[in-house]
């Protein structure tokens, strides 16, 4: 990398870790430093805005359930759903093949379809749960989606395809907020969104296994090692690397050369 840029450095970079910023890191370890080292900017995108909006209504009707034990209902989840787009909108920067009034009233849709067919099914404890501990030797932190009255752990998502499977990033976050959270029973599930032209809710059940406990534990102190070494490898084989879903793609071209896809 060029001095100019390895010289914009916060202090002791890696001094606390989350499931999110290991993953980050593992998946391109120069987009991790252009976020969070070099404070790069780098815009949300509408699916991004898209998911944060989805997210916020949500977890505002479950708070409410949980201070209140009385549920927020379907017009005022909607209204909330509407203000943190409007809000998010404004940061946001809209690729080409996004259109901004489609998007939004398609995150309306699945926001209700949430709350109609998985909310009344849960029993909320805590939202936005934080969590913090070490795990082999280094301080981790996170933040639970939902953590039912079971100790289950329910993490909502939204994407464009639907899935099969618990991808490789979340079983390493649930094994992660399984040793930092004494009230999580280990049990899980992924709620996952479905933007397809009928909406679908898929859901996934996972259990938190030693295995995967073992990989946070061995996967967290390399990763921190790496980060105070400077290791910044841009991954350019990562289905993410690709100008739409990279805002540093300029600086990654310029520092190491060759050509980020379009």
């Amino acid at each position: 990398m060029s001095a100019r840029t390895t010289a914009i450095l916060y202090d002791a970079p890696g001094d606390i870790l989350s499931p999110s910023s290991a993953s980050q890191y593992l998946g391109c370890s120069a987009k991790y430093f252009y976020r969070k080292v070099a404070k790069i900017d780098d815009p949300p995108t509408g699916a991004l805005t898209l998911g944060s909006s989805v997210h916020a209504a949500i977890t505002e009707h479950f708070l409410q359930n949980i201070e209140t034990r009385r549920d927020l209902d379907a017009i005022g989840v909607a209204a909330i759903y509407k203000a943190e787009w409007d809000k998010r909108a404004k940061q946001t920067e809209f690729r080409d093949d996004e259109d901004p009034a489609e998007m939004k009233a398609q995150g309306l849709t699945l926001v209700l379809k949430y709350l109609e067919e998985a909310c009344p099914q849960i029993e909320p404890a805590a939202v936005e749960h934080h969590v913090s501990g070490y795990i082999g030797g280094v301080l981790v932190q996170g933040f639970i989606d939902l953590l039912d009255t079971s100790g289950r752990i329910v993490d909502l998502k939204t994407a464009a395809k639907k899935p099969n499977e618990v991808s490789s990033d979340y079983a390493f976050q649930l094994a992660t907020y399984a040793q930092l959270c004494p009230e999580a029973s280990g049990e899980s599930r992924l709620d996952t969104l479905v933007k397809t032209k009928t909406p679908q809710l898929v859901r996934i059940d996972a259990k938190t296994d030693q295995a995967a406990i073992d990989q946070t534990q061995k996967l967290y102190p390399l990763v921190q090692q790496s980060i105070r070494n400077q290791t910044w490898l841009p991954n350019r084989s990562h289905f993410m690397c690709n100008r739409k879903y990279c805002g540093a793609w300029r600086h990654c071209q310029r520092d190491f050369g060759g050509t980020v896809s379009e």
